[in-house]
């Protein structure tokens, strides 16, 4: 035998011995039972997915380890671990990374779930993690976008309830707003119009846009594609760019203030739209603020009024190392044992039907409960290209940069040249 035989030979073992190594690392004995150990990656917080994983899925014979990673860095982190090959067997996955891994994820097919159970099972929202073949994840959780608006600012100018239509904003920004003769803001209705300083300017606007009957993407996850230039688009970003119009009645909004969590967090804006996760956040932030939750607001001729929902799905990955126990913990995880107990932990809303019919009698979880039943989404080509193409979008329109009929087409060109 040769030398270059020998090598080959040698690193053809050292293969060998850490594939043995693996194996004997994911199985091991409890009992005489052979002990399948799986690890899940995500955003969502680590003490309440681990309650959830404790009560419902992990035991004897099948132990799952849940690592946390930011929201901002899960996306890096997961690609780089996939690129070594050390990535986990199972992603709690957003609903908006779900176009750049689909084909690094693990269908389970129709024979083993059926398209009309999960239907039945999920919410409406959750139709975006099916295809033509198969199912990309199963729901875990879901944040809906809603209204926190300052109760007292409302009781000044005489506004007994919260506005549930986008036609009242525009007599609200004219009462409570408070700008002196140079047009300089102490006192802000609400914060639309811009994108920089305005949390989750994207999400707002698309939701406008899916309330005008405007899809920001259509066709699905398998084969999507951008949809923003319909008609009446436009329209929609010129009411919401009208905001930060000086030269409007309604003007409330500029670029210079601070960012709107922290406008409303100092009682220097009336009405703040955040996602349900952010309500302990904001009374821990400021315990003196008066400030109570309502639905997300919608045209006065629509029959149903949407939101937006941050969704979270459990998907298994190709690569997972026992694939028949990944899938008996995504549909563990979905199931309304695992969901009741993330929902008592985080106070978020179920993703099931079954859990969302009976509703809490607390003021804060009927408005959530509501809100997720509401919740739509849509499939993002990729959230850094679509957050510049909607930033874009608005501050070209505000600046005088283009027409409003210019910068929609050019968000969309950036959306589908994404795709």
């Amino acid at each position: 035998m040769n030398s270059f035989q020998t090598i080959v030979l040698g690193i053809f073992g050292v293969f060998i011995v850490a594939g043995l190594l693996a194996v004997a690392l994911t199985k091991q004995r409890s009992g005489g039972a052979e002990v399948v150990s799986l690890t899940m990656w995500g955003s969502l917080e680590r003490e309440a997915v681990d309650n959830a994983l404790a009560r419902a899925v992990n035991s004897d014979t099948l132990r799952v380890t849940y690592r946390e990673i930011s929201e901002n860095s899960l996306d890096r982190e997961l690609l780089e671990a996939l690129a070594s090959r050390k990535g986990p067997d199972i992603i709690l996955l957003p609903l908006p990374l779900l176009s750049r891994y689909k084909d690094k994820l693990r269908l389970t097919p129709y024979g083993t779930y059926t398209e009309r159970l999960f239907k039945d099972t999920f919410l409406q929202a959750a139709d975006l993690f099916l295809s033509p073949q198969g199912i990309f994840a199963f729901p875990f959780s879901v944040d809906p976008l809603v209204m926190y608006y300052n109760r007292d600012f409302l009781d000044e100018v005489g506004v007994a309830e919260p506005p549930r239509f986008w036609d009242e904003f525009i007599s609200l920004a004219r009462d409570l707003t408070i700008r002196d003769e140079y047009g300089n803001i102490s006192r802000s209705a609400v914060a639309l119009g811009e994108y920089r300083n305005i949390y989750h300017a994207r999400e707002i606007l698309a939701t406008l846009f899916m309330q005008g009957g405007i899809p920001v993407t259509a066709g699905g996850a398998s084969a999507s594609r951008a949809a923003l230039d319909k008609r009446g688009a436009s329209s929609v970003l010129d009411f919401y760019t009208e905001f930060a119009n000086p030269l409007k009645p309604v003007y409330s909004w500029n670029r210079s203030l601070p960012s709107s969590r922290e406008m409303f967090l100092s009682s220097r804006l009336g009405v703040y739209f955040g996602f349900g996760s952010e309500y302990a956040d904001l009374r821990r932030a400021n315990p003196n603020l008066d400030f109570d939750v309502a639905s997300f607001p919608r045209p006065r001729d629509a029959s149903v009024g949407i939101t937006f929902g941050k969704l979270t799905g459990v998907a298994i990955l190709r690569t997972a190392r026992n694939l028949a126990a990944a899938l008996q913990v995504a549909l563990t995880l979905s199931s309304v044992k695992a969901s009741s107990v993330y929902i008592a932990a985080t106070r978020l809303p179920p993703v099931q039907r079954s859990l969302l019919s009976q509703k809490p009698t607390d003021a804060f979880g009927a408005v959530m409960y509501d809100a997720a039943i509401r919740a739509r989404g849509f499939i993002d080509p990729n959230p850094q290209v679509s957050a510049t193409a909607f930033r874009n979008m608005i501050e070209s329109a505000t600046g005088g940069r283009a027409r409003s009929t210019e910068a929609v087409r050019d968000a969309e060109r950036a959306l589908q040249e994404a795709f």
